[in-house]
């Protein structure tokens, strides 16, 4: 009892403490923005209780603003003084390197440093990233990026993006591994990306890009899944990039695992449905039994349902899909059960 009570009392000295009225504010070293942008900003309230809580709620919602380098609160005297160091705002911004116009104005686009706006390091280091990304995926894979400042005084400056796109990567050369059941010539058709070839002039599809090498493994996976093969397994098990040749030799590997045929197409119908309602599912899930899986099929499969549920003015209506595998065999259940009823 005596320690519990040593306890409440050690807490509550310390709670009252780091607790103080302020009815004052004070704010020092702002020169661009303004003390009510400051005050709102910052969630700053007079004439109550600041705890140390508060105090560091202040200073984290002034940072997140990007407007401050540096800030400092305390409390004297019942008086909230803030003190801030503005970052410098940034007068010109030029970028030297890129005599394409559309690239420049997409650039521009997509940097969120501005002429007018703050500067900083962390902004600065996230717009080189997002330019060399930006030539990546036009297939200037060792684009290089600088940067230079010029300063004009405490509070301005001027930034210089200096930019070296270098050779544009070409696809040379695509192969495939492990594709024991469908032939390289048809997979070349399947993926978007193409070897380079002197009367490919207009397409960019064959300029090397990663976003490209993505896109080809999500389009092989969906193609093999279509066809059945629901345990494909797709990566792009080697990249050959020749930077003084500007030339790139692909490789995507393939596991094509099983391919497994729909054995039993069901519905769960929950009780505070009418069952006879979906009885004509029935019908349509016979055709599809015993034809090999595809994801376009549960698609279409589940578009006959939606049909059905807004014929029948059905209400606060969810379902999902199992897809329950079974040696070579997949059976699928769909869910249908009574939603959150939102009034």
């Amino acid at each position: 009892m005596y320690r519990s009570l040593l306890i409440l009392l050690i807490l509550l000295f310390f709670t009252q403490g780091n607790t103080e009225e302020v009815n004052k504010l004070v704010i020092e070293g702002n020169k661009r923005v303004s003390e009510e942008t400051i005050k709102v900003y910052g969630e700053i309230e007079l004439n109550k209780d600041i705890t140390e809580s508060d105090l560091n709620r202040i200073t984290t919602n002034l940072f997140s603003t990007n407007f401050f380098e540096d800030v400092s609160v305390q409390i004297k005297s019942n008086t909230l003084i803030i003190n801030v160091s503005e970052y410098p705002v940034i007068n010109q911004l030029v970028i030297l390197g890129e005599d394409r116009k559309s690239y420049l104005e997409e650039i521009k686009k997509i940097i969120s440093l501005k002429e007018n706006k703050s500067f900083t390091r962390s902004s600065l280091a996230k717009d080189i990233l997002k330019i060399k990304n930006f030539y990546s995926v036009l297939g200037f894979n060792f684009a290089e990026v600088n940067t230079k400042s010029k300063i004009i005084d405490q509070d301005n400056l001027d930034l210089i993006f200096e930019i070296k796109r270098g050779k544009q990567t070409k696809i040379t050369q695509i192969s495939f591994i492990g594709n024991e059941t469908i032939r390289s010539k048809r997979l070349k058709d399947i993926i978007a990306s193409e070897e380079n070839k002197f009367w490919k002039v207009i397409t960019r599809n064959t300029n090397f890009s990663k976003n490209l090498v993505d896109l080809d493994e999500r389009l092989l996976k969906n193609y093999y899944k279509s066809l059945g093969y629901y345990d494909v397994i797709v990566n792009s098990s080697a990249v050959e990039i020749n930077d003084e040749e500007g030339s790139a030799k692909i490789v995507y590997s393939i596991t094509e695992g099983n391919r497994y045929t729909i054995n039993k197409i069901s519905t769960n119908i929950d009780k505070v449905f009418d069952k006879k309602i979906f009885f004509p599912l029935n019908k349509i899930f016979q055709d599809y039994v015993g034809e090999y899986y595809s994801p376009f099929k549960v698609k279409k499969l589940l578009e006959e349902l939606d049909e059905l549920i807004e014929v029948n003015n059905l209400q606060y209506v969810e379902h999902n899909v199992e897809e329950i595998i079974e040696n070579d065999n997949i059976n699928i259940v769909f869910n249908v059960y009574e939603g959150e009823k939102n009034l």
